[in-house]
């Protein structure tokens, strides 16, 4: 099993923390979220709100009557185990098949530390386009 593939309560694992990263700065450079250019950042925000489960609270009145509402996710430093891999595991879905979130952009190109934490060598892939 990959070390990312881990699953429990405990808090998720350096080598988990490392796939989310690398997988989210992949996107970052390659995919289009619904006109919404994201970096790595917000990857790694948007992921880890679905995994941990997104809470809505009242906004924040400016003096002007208006509150809203304001979804609260979680950071990926507090993910356990099973909601880093469903992270990752989300991050990889929508990296290798864009079209089935409705985007129209091709399959992410996965880095060499991505692919080696799916248990590739990234040498096998050289001079594919």
């Amino acid at each position: 099993m990959s070390d990312w593939k881990q699953d429990g309560q405990e808090k998720h694992t350096e080598a988990q923390r490392r796939m989310l990263n690398a997988v989210c700065g992949d996107l970052a450079k390659q995919i289009n979220w619904h006109g919404c250019r994201f970096d790595k950042d917000d990857w790694r925000h948007f992921l880890s709100g679905i995994a941990a489960g997104w809470r809505m609270v009242p906004g924040y009145d400016m003096g002007d009557g208006v509150r809203g509402m304001v979804m609260l996710g979680a950071s990926s430093l507090r993910l356990t185990k099973s909601q880093a891999k469903d992270a990752i595991t989300m991050g990889l879905s929508v990296g290798d098949a864009p079209d089935e979130q409705g985007l129209a952009c091709k399959p992410v190109k996965w880095s060499p530390a991505v692919l080696m934490g799916l248990g590739f060598n990234p040498n096998d892939f050289e001079g594919e386009q």
